[in-house]
C-alpha cells in the first residue's frame, strides 16, 4: 500500500464508515449513533486515508481505509472500536490509530486506556500487546452476535516519563 494519513473523522465521512460497519462487523452502528458521536465531546474519531495529506479537501468524503474511537472519561481513555477494511489490513493502518489515540490519551493527561477485544482475535490482541496492553479480565458473553467473551485490556502509566518516546519510536519513519 502506499502511504495514508489520519485525521479526524467528519461528517462527510460518516457513509463511508457505515459502508465499513456494515461489511465487516456483525453489529454496525447505526448513522443515528454516528451523528451523536460527532457531537459528544467526550469522544474522538480518527479515520486512515490513503495518500498524504497534502491538498486536503476536508468537505469531500475521502476513501477510508480505517476508523478508530475513543471515548476520555476523567483520566481514563476507552478504545470503543477500531476497523480496517480487509485489503488494507497489516499495513500498518491499526497501528497508526492506535498510537494516535494513545498519543492524544497522553495530551489529555489520560493515565490510563482500555479496550476489549474478542478472545478469538489473536491479531488484535498482538497489536494491542505491541503497546502494552495486557489482559486485565474477560466479559464473558460480551459479543451479542455469538456471545463470545471478551478480554479487557489496559495500558498504564501514559503520565509517566518515557512514556510518550518509547510510544513515538515505534512510529513509522515519515
Amino acid at each position: 500500500m502506499s502511504e495514508f494519513y489520519l485525521r479526524p473523522l467528519t461528517r462527510p465521512d460518516l457513509p463511508a464508515v457505515l459502508e465499513m460497519e456494515r461489511a465487516i462487523l456483525d453489529e454496525p452502528i447505526t448513522m443515528v449513533t454516528m451523528e451523536r458521536e460527532l457531537e459528544n465531546p467526550l469522544a474522538l474519531y480518527l479515520v486512515a486515508c490513503p495518500g498524504s495529506a497534502d491538498g486536503l479537501v476536508l468537505d469531500s468524503p475521502e476513501p477510508i481505509l480505517g476508523y478508530l474511537g475513543v471515548w476520555f472519561i476523567v483520566d481514563e481513555a476507552h478504545i470503543i472500536s477500531v476497523a480496517v477494511w480487509p485489503e488494507a489490513r497489516r499495513q500498518g493502518v491499526a497501528s497508526a490509530l492506535v498510537l494516535a489515540a494513545l498519543l492524544v490519551a497522553i495530551d489529555r493527561h489520560a493515565t490510563m486506556m482500555t479496550l476489549e477485544v474478542r478472545a478469538s482475535n489473536v491479531a488484535a490482541q498482538a497489536l494491542y500487546a505491541k503497546f502494552g496492553f495486557r489482559k486485565l479480565g474477560v466479559r464473558r458473553g460480551y459479543y451479542p452476535d455469538n456471545h463470545e467473551d471478551a478480554w479487557l485490556l489496559t495500558v498504564d502509566g501514559l503520565g509517566e516519563q518515557g512514556f510518550r518516546e518509547r510510544l513515538e519510536a515505534q512510529a513509522p519513519a515519515s
